[in-house]
C-alpha cells in the first residue's frame, strides 16, 4: 500500500542545470532466476527499466527460505510507472519494504537511481538484447510490461 512520505526514492536524482528532472519509462522487465551457485539456494530477481535516458538495472537476492515474488501481483503495481516519470515527485511515498510490493518498489528505485546516475553513458543495444536472452533463458518468471 502507497502512502505519502518525504522518504520514498529519497536521494533518487538531483537536478543539475540543464538536465531534465524527469524520465519516459517504455518498459519495465522482471525476471525471477534461480540462484546457480553450488552454495546458494534461493532466487535472484532482476528488474529492468528501458527509458528515453537508457536502461537501469536492478536486483535482489532471495534465499531459499524466503517467498519469490510474485509477479503478477507486482506487476499491477509497476505497470503505474510507465509513462512519464518527474523525478522530484517521487519521493512523494512510503512504503513497507518487508512486503511484496515494497521489494518491487525497492528495485525500481534502484533502477531509476542507475539510469539518473548513467544518463551520459547509454547502453549497448547489443550488450542489452544478449543479457536479456540469456535473462529469459535462465527464468523461472518473466514479466513485461510496456
Amino acid at each position: 500500500m502507497l502512502c505519502p512520505s518525504s522518504s520514498f526514492f529519497s536521494q533518487l536524482h538531483e537536478s543539475r542545470p540543464g538536465e531534465t528532472s524527469s524520465i519516459f519509462v517504455s518498459r519495465i522487465e522482471m525476471f525471477v532466476i534461480p540462484a546457480i551457485a553450488v552454495d546458494s539456494a534461493g532466487h535472484r530477481v532482476c528488474l529492468r527499466l528501458t527509458t528515453d535516458c537508457g536502461y537501469g538495472w536492478s536486483e535482489l537476492f532471495l534465499d531459499e527460505t524466503e517467498a519469490v515474488i510474485n509477479l503478477d501481483r507486482c506487476s499491477d503495481l509497476l505497470v503505474s510507472f510507465i509513462g512519464s516519470m518527474n523525478l522530484p515527485f517521487l519521493h512523494d511515498f512510503h512504503y513497507d519494504s518487508s512486503d511484496q510490493e515494497g521489494r518491487a518498489l525497492d528495485l525500481l528505485s534502484a533502477a531509476v537511481k542507475a539510469v539518473a546516475a548513467n544518463r551520459s553513458e547509454p547502453a549497448r543495444s547489443g550488450a542489452v538484447e544478449s543479457e536479456e536472452n540469456v535473462l529469459r533463458q535462465r527464468a523461472i518468471s518473466y514479466i513485461s510490461l510496456v
